[in-house]
């Protein structure tokens, strides 16, 4: 099994998002809290069908009670989103990722599913046991050319591995926030000053298209 503090994950989200997250407290699931302000990213069709993926395993429930992360950085969704394809093309400036690791949300209590790749996949496997870690490809999730081959016609599935927290995850579970930028860095660090915190932010462009 990969070692906890090494299992890092990784939450893309519009920046101003940022703003309802540190007002809450907390990173709420998309059927929990007040989030009619919230700006979403992804697909609207994905996003609305997340309701009708139930989880398989404890603590149950569908996609939408859940927080989503993935384990790797540049997924296919980032890549759309830069580019417009199938959701709305937004500037990578405007993106930025929540990073969190496994181990932060086990201190913190929080019952979670991970899976061994895309999520709406009929085939891929839930898992609710920390030490099946082993199921993910961990070199697929890291890859920065994750498009099938031939030779493996299952690599974008497996690329996009995700983490999922059950209803919330709390601010103190947020290592950091990287942004593509140093124009994004000041656009963050004004709105972290408006709310008073001191989350750490890291400009990270290798994380981005």
């Amino acid at each position: 099994m990969k070692a906890l503090e090494k299992i890092y994950i990784y939450r893309i989200v519009y920046r101003d998002n940022l703003k309802i997250i540190l007002r809450d407290k907390k990173i709420n699931a998309p059927n929990l809290g007040d989030n009619k302000n919230y700006i979403s990213i992804g697909e609207e069709e994905l996003i609305q069908h997340r309701e009708e993926i139930k989880v398989p395993i404890e603590p149950f429930g569908s996609l939408k009670d859940y927080v989503s992360f993935y384990f790797g950085e540049r997924s296919p969704m980032l890549y759309c989103i830069k580019n417009g394809y199938d959701v709305t093309k937004r500037s990578q400036e405007e993106i930025i990722y929540l990073v969190s690791s496994v181990k932060k949300i086990i201190e913190d209590q929080k019952r979670f599913v991970f899976t061994d790749g895309h999520a709406y996949a009929s085939f891929t496997m839930f898992f609710n046991d920390i030490r099946k870690t082993n199921n993910i490809d961990w070199n697929a999730v890291k890859l920065k050319r994750w498009h099938n081959t031939e030779e493996d016609p299952d690599r974008k599935r497996r690329k996009q591995a995700e983490f999922f927290v059950h209803k919330s995850v709390n601010l103190e579970s947020i290592l950091a926030i990287v942004v593509y930028n140093q124009e994004s860095y000041n656009y963050i660090l004004n709105v972290l000053k408006e709310f008073n915190s001191t989350l750490r932010v890291i400009i990270k462009k290798d994380w981005y298209y």
